[in-house]
């Protein structure tokens, strides 16, 4: 996932490229095998009851679902976006229900 998100978005100095639909499906795809394969992990350990391999792959499990979050292609696909307000314009007259006064 680190190696994707490092070909989509690596430039020197220029601007920064934008992903394209197969580079999502591929992150996509990557990000679904790493995460189901250690949770995969984690239930083949705690049926062979080793504290050891439970512990570990609980650790895997974490690792895998912060690293899809923090290199995910397109960048911040899991987290919203700030909304961007623009000033009213000085002609603004605010319309309330039931005034009568709207435009």
């Amino acid at each position: 996932m680190l190696w994707q998100a490092f070909v989509v978005y690596f430039s020197l100095g220029g601007p920064t490229p934008i992903s394209s639909a197969s580079d999502i499906v591929r992150y996509d795809v990557t990000a679904i095998l790493c995460v189901g394969s250690v949770i995969a992990a984690l239930v083949i350990s705690i049926v062979r009851r080793s504290v050891w391999l439970v512990v570990f792959s609980s650790i895997l499990v974490l690792v895998a679902l912060g690293g899809s979050a923090v290199f995910s292609v397109p960048a911040g696909k899991w987290f919203p976006p700030e909304p961007t307000s623009e000033p009213l314009p000085s002609y603004y007259k605010p319309c309330y229900s039931g005034s009568g006064d709207c435009d």
